[in-house]
């Protein structure tokens, strides 16, 4: 009796064939109504800029994570109210529309650890006109690159500052030592030397890797009332069509019958 009670795949598929007519006809049906939809609903345009928000290193030079620079929270900084705000001040948006119009991504790089790995923010922008999405995406991208240099500007002067000093010491005592040869005069000039060296290296560091800058800015807008566009809503349409068929089809075929005589 049990074996009388299994279902197998050619049961269902031969339920399936016996309402084929609803299947295409579903399928068919939904495609011509996502395609039209295309055509009422309003166009939008989608820009995009990328943010390199720069990597924070300790004092060794090792990586170190930050809410601004770990995939996992910054995007959720990039949104917060200073950020919006400069981006409506520039724009003449309201914070709610900008918070709307806008998506932040910062993927997480395949294969890494979050405080190993440099943070990409992708901004994207989409509105109703061209130009206003073009520059909505710029002009967040200014606000989040302004936002993400502000730690990284307050070290880089403190550094330079540093360096320019310690230079001037060493000039000092070169002369000085040139003057009066003496081994106090050479051991604090050496001394002096290997920190300069030290201070170098960190300030090429965060020059070179700690730096956030604009990795691209918007130039154009994709268009959603575009022939790539419309063929892709209407092939999503088509399939949920397809879907929607089987579920009438296997409902109203009588249910799922064996064959006589099937195993």
């Amino acid at each position: 009796m049990a074996s009388e009670r299994e279902i197998t795949l050619g049961d269902i598929w031969r339920a399936i064939w016996r309402g084929k007519w609803i299947v295409v006809g579903t399928t068919v049906l939904a495609a011509l109504i996502a395609f039209a939809i295309t055509f009422t609903s309003g166009t939008t345009y989608t820009a995009s800029s990328k943010v390199y928000l720069g990597q924070a290193t300790t004092m060794m030079g090792n990586l170190a994570s930050t809410p601004g620079t770990n995939p996992l929270t910054a995007a959720t900084m990039l949104q917060g109210d200073a950020v919006v705000g400069a981006v409506a001040k520039q724009t003449g948006l309201t914070p709610s529309t900008v918070r709307a119009r806008t998506d932040i991504a910062v993927p997480r790089a395949p294969g890494t650890v979050t405080t190993n790995q440099p943070a990409i923010a992708t901004i994207t922008a989409t509105m109703a006109d061209r130009d206003a999405a073009i520059r909505l995406a710029n002009a967040y991208a200014d606000a989040a690159l302004a936002g993400a240099s502000g730690g990284y500007e307050a070290v880089s002067t403190t550094l330079e500052r540093q360096v320019r000093q310690l230079r001037a010491e060493e000039v000092r005592l070169a002369a000085a030592a040139r003057r009066r040869p003496g081994a106090d005069l050479l051991t604090q000039l050496n001394d002096v030397r290997e920190v300069l060296t030290t201070s170098e290296l960190q300030l090429a560091r965060v020059q070179q890797i700690e730096a956030p800058s604009i990795v691209t800015l918007a130039t154009g807008a994709a268009s959603s009332g575009s022939t790539t566009n419309r063929v892709r809503t209407t092939i999503l349409g088509a399939i949920i069509g397809f879907l929607i068929g089987i579920v009438i089809a296997l409902a109203t075929s009588g249910g799922i019958r064996r064959e006589p005589g099937a195993a």
